[in-house]
């Protein structure tokens, strides 16, 4: 059972990705790398950025070994600029896959800790995200959300009706 010091970020990474799933399912496939104005992050893009954070802070707070980051740093990771083009991208399935891994991973790093690791602080330039592993959650569950507000506007662009409300 988790630490009750996680359990509040577990429950926020857990919605939150519940609710990006949600804001995501119903785009239709020929429109995952719509830009709803020039330059702007797309849907597959928003997928394939959460699923390289995630495994961005699990291997440079975890020092858990890297998976897809070295072959999708350069699409799908900070500084990255999306292209409309499905192309330049992985299969929306894979991304997907990769998304759902590295989220079972993070959620079982931090479920895993003891109280004592949680609070332990976060050293060098890691160290601007959080100063904790425990805060470490809030920040991660914050920047799903506001990607997450991306796909709310693209679904707008398209005419796709709310989700939520």
């Amino acid at each position: 059972m988790p630490s009750s010091l996680i359990a509040p970020g577990l429950h926020a990474l857990n919605f939150g990705r519940r609710a990006t799933l949600g804001y995501f399912e119903d785009i239709p496939d020929d429109k995952l790398c719509f830009q709803a104005c020039p330059g702007a992050n797309h849907a597959l893009w928003v997928l394939g950025h959460l699923a390289m954070t995630d495994e961005y802070f699990l291997d440079n707070v975890g020092g858990k070994p890297r998976n897809k980051f070295d072959a999708w740093e350069k699409k799908f990771f900070m500084g990255s600029k999306p292209t409309p083009s499905p192309a330049d991208y992985p299969p929306a399935s894979e991304v997907k896959q990769v998304l759902d891994q590295n989220r079972r991973t993070l959620l079982d790093w931090f479920g895993g800790m003891s109280d004592a690791e949680l609070v332990r602080p976060i050293e060098g330039d890691m160290g601007q995200f959080a100063p904790t592993r425990a805060a470490l959650v809030s920040t991660i569950a914050w920047h799903e959300g506001m990607h997450a507000g991306q796909l709310t506007v693209i679904r707008k662009s398209l005419g796709i009706a709310p989700k939520f409300g």
